[in-house]
């Protein structure tokens, strides 16, 4: 994806939060199953993507429903549904499909699109607009109960060999800040005549990055940080059998790798990891410990909370400023008004006054030339919003 909050979504956590992922933020195909409506007929792929365009830095939407409308009773037939809804960076499908589910070929006078009401929208620059904005509600537009509705009207004849292409065409996104609201526009093409050069994201290949929580015979859980779909858990169980490849990642300045087994791994290990999803174990074919420091750091005692003990998690566009507050007390960091736990997992980076380390919580600078800190949405174990760093670094200006 660019799925988020488990998904394809290549935000940066994610990243992911992501993610996620998640996912987010973390984008895909996700866990989520399409459904056609009962239906034998063949079947015709429905696709999401956006048109080239750099109108955005990055657009975060929320897809929960795709229905098409049949052109002989005016009944719906599902194409994609999800409860907890598929998070996607928008502008991380620019020139390529993503598939959210199938669709029995027929007929049909339109598409109903149920989307999130709210969405992350950062611009051009970096800046995320804040606090989020809307949907606003038009002609083809319908809001309630923190949904919205998008309306495409349009004849489609819809074959089971074709690609049925839904375009959010960013370039028709329009933001008006006097009401921090978006109108949003969906291009249907029935046939996906007009995105054939673009190239198809697989369903079957993916990354997890993330962190090592506990190791069995055989596989371990993970912590999903960054995905490229959406598994429905930032936890998730990975299969490593002995044909899988175990290494450190390429950027590790390491005479030695060390990592050659599952036995060498660590509860608490970065580790990025390549494979497929069967929709509830991840099966690896190839495991990287993520960062020379997760094989040889110093153990830090504080804080005593793990990113683990939270859920949900969405990368959120990073933060960089030339002023911080430490609260000592909490573990946390206070940048641009926005305040963020640290973890036992976040990576903590001083190169200030001619140093480059990793160092502990209780380490960090009163001050600096300027923080740049890295960090996902979540929820805590009462279901509360809070905003935890996978990574801050401290440097001169």
């Amino acid at each position: 994806m660019k799925h988020l909050t488990a998904t394809r979504f290549r935000v940066g956590v994610l990243a992911v939060f992501l993610l996620a992922f998640a996912g987010f933020l973390y984008s895909c195909g996700g866990s989520e199953t399409a459904t056609t409506a009962g239906s034998t007929a063949p079947a015709a792929g429905v696709y999401i993507t956006d048109d080239v365009t750099d109108a955005y830095g990055q657009v975060i939407v929320t897809i929960y429903k795709v229905e098409f409308v049949k052109a002989a009773d005016k009944s719906a037939v599902t194409a994609f549904e999800s409860a907890k809804g598929l998070t996607y960076d928008l502008s991380e499908l620019s020139g390529v499909l993503e598939k959210l589910g199938t669709l029995p070929e027929g007929t049909y006078s339109g598409v109903r699109i149920t989307v999130g009401e709210e969405l992350i929208l950062v611009d051009k620059s970096g800046v995320q607009i804040s606090p989020n904005p809307t949907f606003s509600e038009n002609a083809w537009t319908t809001c309630s109960s923190g949904t919205c509705v998008i309306d495409i009207p349009g004849a489609a004849n819809v074959a089971g060999t074709e690609r049925v292409v839904l375009d959010f065409d960013l370039k028709q996104f329009v933001y008006d800040p006097g009401t921090n609201t978006v109108k949003a526009k969906v291009v249907l093409d029935a046939d996906g005549s007009e995105y054939k050069s673009y190239q198809e994201i697989k369903e079957d290949d993916y990354e997890l990055k993330g962190i090592i929580r506990s190791i069995a015979t055989g596989e371990f859980e993970l912590t999903v940080l960054k995905a490229d779909f959406i598994p429905g858990s930032n936890v998730v169980t990975v299969s490593a059998g002995d044909s899988v490849r175990f290494t450190c990642d390429d950027d590790d300045e390491r005479a030695a790798c060390g990592i050659s087994g599952i036995a060498d791994l660590q509860v608490g290990m970065k580790v990025e990891v390549d494979g497929t999803w069967n929709g509830s174990v991840f099966l690896a074919t190839k495991v990287e410990v993520d960062g020379d420091d997760d094989i040889a750091a110093a153990v830090c005692d504080v804080p005593d909370r793990s990113v683990t003990q939270f859920t949900g998690l969405t990368v959120q566009p990073e933060l960089e400023a030339t002023a911080y507050t430490i609260d000592s007390n909490t573990y946390s960091i206070t940048v641009s008004g926005v305040t963020i736990l640290i973890t036992r997992e976040t990576r903590i980076e001083n190169e200030t006054g001619g140093t480059d380390r990793i160092i502990c919580a209780d380490q960090i600078p009163a001050s600096s030339g300027s923080v740049e800190v890295e960090y996902y949405k979540a929820l805590d174990a009462s279901d509360n919003p809070v905003y935890i760093s996978y990574k801050i670094e401290f440097e001169d200006e």
